[in-house]
């Protein structure tokens, strides 16, 4: 990996230095936020586990034509706690989720207990040029249609599960996008990488039929051959969406061919009620409710959730426009019928100020119901600038 981040670190001070004391100018846009979560974990009756996380985020972005901008974005945290404390190499572990090819991160401290850790999760300089866009950098590059997995998520796959995590990974790539007419167009992309193992390069044809979207897909990606394509429409007054991919080791690897799909209906009440349900197949399935909160690798568009067969569904209501409430199930068809629940209240405090009281209950429907049962719970204030 390449490490630059020290001098990334004194672009952004000078950045902000001159937007703050120098002369306004519109071209520099600063914002990010400042969050303090307490995590309470209950991994068994008699035994609780705290951790604090300090989580602040700094955006930047600078316009220095009509068609042409710079993007450097920062996460700062602060993670201190149990949970710290009983993860052998937890700062180490933060490091190597954050990065990509380029080393954009500095762990500043790490004890026992406690570790800081800074990262530049968005760098790249952006080109529009009549029916062309151009980004080179780390940015992230969202091929995913349905709203909880994406196979077709082949530069930047995410965690479901990660709520703290808003504007999601990046990938250090070039990306060329070209559009022919209003919605259809194609992507090419290319991951830098230093071994054909993270190596992703791939094309994304995408046009509108009908009322729908599509896309379709092909590329090399980890040392896959990549196929798949998805569709996002409505059926009626439902709104539908779909993602499948094909995976098929071609450089020789020890591993199988693999296939994920998934579809997804979503549908929007009268009152402000909104209900989703979600279907994931995931062949590439490691059978274990542990994968999910001992990941120990990140995680790729090959195998987004531990089990070949899982079911979600989420319902979201508004109260007021200050208070919202939300709750989300991923049930799992395999072995002892592992299920999520996590449901979500949110408040807003005053202009900027948030409140988040969040559960994640991992547990089973069948066999010893305390063979695995973890409870977490989060309480998160966000002041947001």
């Amino acid at each position: 990996m390449i490490r630059y981040p020290y001098i990334l670190f004194v672009f952004m001070y000078l950045l902000i230095t001159h937007k703050t004391w120098g002369q306004s100018d519109d071209s520099f846009r600063i914002s990010g936020y400042l969050k303090n979560m307490q995590t309470v974990l209950l991994p068994g009756d008699d035994f609780i586990l705290m951790e604090n996380l300090i989580h602040n985020r700094i955006n930047f972005r600078w316009n220095i034509e009509n068609n042409l901008h710079i993007a450097v974005e920062m996460r700062n945290r602060v993670f201190a706690g149990n949970i710290t404390a009983l993860t052998p190499g937890f700062g180490q572990m933060i490091q190597e989720f954050s990065d990509d090819w380029l080393t954009l991160s500095v762990l500043w401290l790490e004890k026992p207990q406690y570790a800081v850790q800074s990262t530049f999760d968005r760098f790249y300089i952006d080109l529009n040029q009549g029916k062309w866009n151009i980004r080179a950098g780390r940015q992230r590059i969202n091929w995913g249609i349905n709203l909880a997995f994406n196979p077709n998520d082949l530069f930047n796959a995410y965690n479901f599960l990660d709520f703290d995590y808003e504007e999601r990974p990046g990938a250090d790539a070039i990306r060329i996008q070209y559009y022919y007419s209003f919605a259809s167009g194609f992507d090419i992309a290319v991951k830098g990488a230093s071994n054909m193992e993270d190596f992703v390069g791939a094309i994304r044809w995408f046009t509108n039929y009908k009322e729908f979207d599509f896309q379709w897909i092909s590329g090399l990606s980890r040392g896959d051959l990549a196929l798949g394509g998805g569709w996002a429409g409505h059926i009626g007054n439902a709104g539908w969406k779909g993602e499948l991919t094909l995976f098929h080791p071609v450089l020789g690897q020890n591993r199988n061919t693999a296939f994920s799909a998934t579809t997804g209906i979503d549908y929007t009440f009268g009152k402000g009620w909104l209900v989703y349900f979600s279907y994931l197949y995931n062949s590439d399935a490691g059978e274990s409710l542990q994968d999910i909160l001992l990941q120990t690798e990140p995680l790729t568009a090959r195998s987004l959730y531990p089990f070949r067969h899982n079911v979600l569904m989420q319902v979201s209501y508004p109260f007021s426009p200050l208070i919202s409430v939300s709750s989300a199930f991923i049930y799992s068809l395999a072995g002892d019928h592992p299920l999520v629940w996590n449901p979500g209240l949110r408040m807003s405090l005053a202009e900027n100020w948030d409140l988040d009281l969040i559960c994640q209950s991992f547990s089973t429907l069948k066999g010893n119901p305390d063979r695995f049962s973890n409870q977490l719970f989060f309480l998160r204030f966000r002041w947001s600038y």
